[in-house]
């Protein structure tokens, strides 16, 4: 991928984030891209890449980034969301690990 590209997928990601995070200002573009910079290094030592399920893999920088962009984590009816976070976190590891089908089931033989 050339830098341009990179560019340009970093800004889109960026946007994505935005949306769902519901932030319409670009003061804290700064501050949003570092933070999904720190999930994706957190998702990467954790063994999982983008490549296997690129929408996945967004919607859990998108939640793990809007967690400690708001700190929402206190907030009862957000923390309800954290459990299927943590389910696709799981799938998307084991599809890194062991290829796509590993959790196409929800288990781990195949």
């Amino acid at each position: 991928m050339t830098g341009e590209e990179q560019a340009a997928l970093a800004k889109e990601r960026l946007a994505a984030c935005k949306k769902y995070m519901k932030v319409d200002y670009e003061e804290d573009d700064e501050l949003i891209a570092a933070l999904m910079d720190a999930a994706d290094r957190y998702l990467a030592g954790a063994g999982v890449t983008r490549e296997v399920a690129p929408a996945m893999y967004d919607l859990i920088v998108h939640d793990m980034t809007l967690r400690t962009y708001d700190g929402r984590d206190n907030d009862a009816a957000q923390a309800a969301t954290a459990p299927l976070i943590r389910s696709m976190l799981t799938q998307l590891k084991l599809r890194c690990q062991y290829g796509e089908e590993a959790a196409d089931d929800g288990s781990t033989s195949g």
